[in-house]
């Protein structure tokens, strides 16, 4: 692999487009002002773009390790848990690209300052919510402040580092920042909710974001890309298709799916689908140009792109819940024994590039997948009750399957098309990453929380309680309630049976993310390319 493309491999575009720019085709040259000089401040820039990158991961890791707490406390129904975890990727799917470009026209610094502004917005509101609603209408706050600042962070990092070898370095570093914003994220809520209510959790992200505010005041350069135009048409059509699929994912088992209003939307969803695809391939400056897909390799990468964070952040989020509800554990212990999954997921990201060389892309993809699946499906030989023996070893290998799969995937897509469409391919597959983070929590949790119910209610049924006993017990697992309340003879009955049927909902949702993760590996064997084009 060449020196330009392993400088891509992590979202970065070579050199042949301007940093950042998600743009077809080659423009005028970037303004910039002048950067910082010399190389302790160039890095104390990356190190300001690195706080709040890792900002946008804590906040997904954190909030999944506080959701019993958060259940319990808001009496929250499964369907709202689920758009508690959903809310933040959704909206960072759908702004993230419309973000890129904005950045490249009014700058790049006051775009990612911003982001931290909305974000430290966000996770004010979301430390003092009182309800529900009000904490998935924080989330999605959250969401715009990471559309805005994770765009914006890695074009200015790619434009500071213009020696390829030290743009290999520094995105790599920034890479890594969103595994320790995953990994510092559980264990850091972990410790708050020991101490204080699940609202603490936030204050993490108020810190980091004051951290990451007067760093970009004072040590980032600014620069940008002139001649790009905004796409409203196509950022509202690829807005609608994105959330009303998730709508009727989420709100499928409690509307029902032969409802209208889930008919309606899956509806409406395939029309904008079809709407955006083909107001995009006319358009001269497109927020995605659909012709990339006319590459098999680069096609098949944006599966590999989705498929890996719904495999990562589905299991991250199953598994966490399991670790809460069948074995008892502090969201500290759970927390701390999710790092199995994601120090793994660091370490082997910041040397898949180097692997890449040695296997290409092909090769390292595909064992990649095959890796998450394998260890998602020994996650399986999970029991209803305690002893991590039979969980850290599926955890470890989803983890080192994750880590071979983000960095190479946006090398693979880079390569994947010409040269001057280098900055856009890298852009979509960040796009298609979040979306995959938005399935993961949507569709994983949505089958997590439905078949719990379902085996809840048959297993208090065959235990020959009552209905009206059931139905309560029911409801009240449902929003969070356990069974402490309950007479002693009782408590233990139902006890018993919310561990074995949590166990058995887990397990479900692991084997659809396994067999998905599975499929995927065949068109990624076939069809990715395996070296870069000469």
């Amino acid at each position: 692999m060449t020196e330009t493309h392993l400088a891509s491999s992590s979202g970065a575009p070579g050199p042949s487009s301007d940093a950042g720019s998600n743009s077809g085709s080659v423009r005028s040259s970037p303004t910039t002002t002048p950067s910082p000089a010399g190389t302790k401040n160039r890095a104390l820039a990356l190190a300001v773009i690195c706080v709040g990158t890792m900002m946008a991961f804590v906040n997904v890791s954190s909030t999944i390790g506080a959701l019993a707490r958060i259940q319990a406390d808001l009496h929250s129904s499964p369907t709202a848990i689920v758009w508690i975890t959903s809310a933040y990727s959704l909206v960072v799917a759908g702004l993230i690209l419309a973000a890129g470009t904005l950045s490249d026209l009014i700058g790049r610094r006051l775009v990612f300052g911003l982001g931290v502004l909305f974000f430290i917005g966000g996770s004010v509101l979301a430390a003092t919510a009182g309800q529900t609603g009000t904490l998935i209408a924080a989330q999605a706050v959250i969401g715009v402040g990471g559309a805005l600042l994770l765009p914006s962070g890695l074009a200015i990092v790619s434009h500071e580092f213009s020696d390829p070898r030290q743009r290999t370095e520094a995105v790599s570093i920034w890479a890594g920042s969103s595994g320790l914003g995953l990994a510092i994220g559980p264990v850091g809520s972990g410790l708050l909710l020991a101490h204080y209510s699940w609202h603490a959790i936030f204050t993490i992200n108020i810190v980091l974001g004051a951290l990451a505010l007067v760093g970009t005041v004072f040590l980032i350069p600014d620069s940008r890309h002139p001649g790009r135009r905004l796409d409203p048409v196509g950022l509202i059509l690829g807005t609608v298709t994105v959330v009303m699929l998730t709508f009727g994912i989420i709100q499928g088992k409690t509307l029902g799916y032969g409802s209208p209003g889930i008919v309606s939307s899956y509806a409406v969803a395939a029309v904008g689908l079809a709407a955006f695809v083909w107001y995009e391939a006319r358009h001269p400056d497109p927020m995605i140009d659909v012709r990339l897909f006319r590459s098999a390799s680069f096609s098949a990468v944006m599966a590999v792109a989705a498929t890996s964070m719904i495999g990562f952040t589905g299991t991250a989020l199953l598994t966490v819940l399991y670790l809460q509800h069948v074995q008892g554990l502090t969201p500290l212990g759970a927390g701390t024994r999710a790092l199995v999954m994601f120090v793994p997921f660091i370490a082997v990201s910041s040397v898949a590039g180097r692997i890449v060389h040695r296997i290409g892309f092909k090769l390292i993809l595909t064992a990649g997948l095959l890796a998450m699946a394998a260890g998602i499906f020994a996650l399986r030989w999970s029991q209803a009750g305690p002893g991590f023996g039979h969980v850290w070893p599926g955890l470890l290998v989803v983890g080192i399957g994750a880590g071979l799969l983000v960095a190479p995937s946006t090398a693979a897509a880079v390569i994947s098309v010409p040269a001057a469409q280098a900055g856009m391919a890298s852009s979509v597959v960040n796009m298609f990453r979040q979306l995959g983070n938005v399935l993961g929590a949507s569709v994983l949790g949505t089958i997590l929380t439905s078949k719990f119910a379902d085996n809840l209610t048959t297993d208090l049924t065959n235990r020959r309680l009552p209905a009206p006993v059931v139905d309560q017990v029911v409801t009240g697992a449902k929003h969070g309630a356990d069974a402490s309340g309950l007479p002693g003879s009782l408590a233990s009955v139902v006890g018993d049976a919310v561990r074995h049927s949590f166990n058995e909902a887990f397990h479900t949702g692991l084997l659809v993310a396994g067999v998905f993760v599975l499929v995927i590996a065949v068109p990624t064997l076939v069809l990715v390319r395996h070296r870069p084009a000469s």
